[in-house]
């Protein structure tokens, strides 16, 4: 950890000088500063006078090796902003936030490492239940850059394999995506698409560029024609942009137009629960030869509203809880 409580109760940052008599601020444990040359100056807990309050900071796999990449992302916004600390008042569970823009009432995750999917589900559901806007931000990068395979040499984009999905229609054909590693905790959570929530891929070809999933379609992903580039200067809007915003500046609104005039993600995460399957159809102009494939795309429709059910009994499940606990 970067960031501890000092004996007046401050947040200090460990690479700011020299400390002592500091706790953790998630579980209130002793915690040694350690500086060195190898690695960067930080805190951690005091093993010989560790309490036995459970840490989010040992079981969050990123706080406990973090990468130089986790670090180089949040180091883009003040210190203040950093690893801010939320307590779920039903639970008392303690989570700690990569970054929160109080102004903005946003929270953005960087996810280096494997992350499980109930803490995937319960970290979303726990900012968004409380209000606030959130962005998880995956590092889909090779991590090895030395490292030689079948996709290292032919896919360009990190972990994302090109997929030239008939469903992808114009410009966005070359911006549809197999997604090898994430997207079965991702596609379990809330739609992607929409003003609060907002899922980004970090690809670490084109520098500090995420690419917002702008739709889940069966296997294969679609992210926008518009680029985010992380800087000093990074406009949180951005992160929340729905593609139509892009549509009206960039060069390829005329492609958009031939298609036209039709918008095909704007509205992605408001289906209409009448027959998905025919309208699928005559949205793509998809014309369907073989039964098997369309009994296929029949059954995907029926498990993407069964995820979206899902959802919806978790949040209220959540609000139940809340309000019990008020009561």
């Amino acid at each position: 950890m970067f960031f501890a409580l000092d004996q007046a109760g401050n947040r200090v940052n460990a690479e700011d000088g020299k400390f002592s008599g500091c706790v953790c601020p998630a579980c209130g444990s002793p915690v040694i500063q350690r500086r060195g040359d190898t690695n960067r100056h930080h805190f951690a807990h005091d093993l010989r006078k560790r309490n036995d309050v459970k840490c989010p900071y040992d079981y969050n796999a990123d706080y406990k090796n973090m990468s130089e990449w986790h670090i180089r992302m949040q180091e883009y916004f003040p210190k203040e902003e950093r690893e801010c600390i939320f307590t779920d008042k039903a639970t008392g569970e303690k989570h700690i936030a990569d970054v929160y823009i109080k102004e903005a009432n946003t929270v953005l995750e960087f996810q280096y490492s494997s992350i499980k999917k109930k803490e995937f589900l319960d970290r979303t559901m726990f900012h968004l239940n409380e209000g606030r806007r959130l962005v998880w931000l995956f590092d889909e990068s090779w991590k090895n850059p030395d490292e030689e395979s079948y996709n290292r040499k032919f896919n360009k984009n990190g972990k994302l394999t090109k997929e030239y999905s008939l469903r992808a229609e114009g410009p966005y054909k070359e911006k549809s995506f197999k997604w090898i590693n994430r997207r079965k905790v991702v596609e379990e959570g809330p739609p992607v698409y929409q003003p609060n929530y907002s899922v980004c891929l970090y690809t670490g070809v084109e520098g500090d560029v995420f690419h917002r999933i702008i739709s889940l379609k069966e296997k294969s992903i679609i992210v926008s024609l518009h680029d985010i580039a992380m800087s000093n200067e990074l406009n949180i809007e951005d992160l929340f942009a729905l593609e139509t915003t892009w549509q009206e500046q960039e060069p390829w609104k005329r492609e958009i137009e031939e298609l036209g005039g039709r918008k095909p993600f704007e509205q992605y995460n408001s289906p209409q629960k009448l027959d998905i399957f025919e309208e699928e159809i005559e949205e793509y102009q998809r014309p369907i030869k073989d039964i098997a494939e369309a009994i296929r795309l029949h059954n995907e429709a029926i498990r993407k509203l069964d995820r979206e059910d899902y959802w919806k009994a978790l949040l209220e499940d959540y609000e139940g809880r809340d309000k019990r606990t008020k009561k």
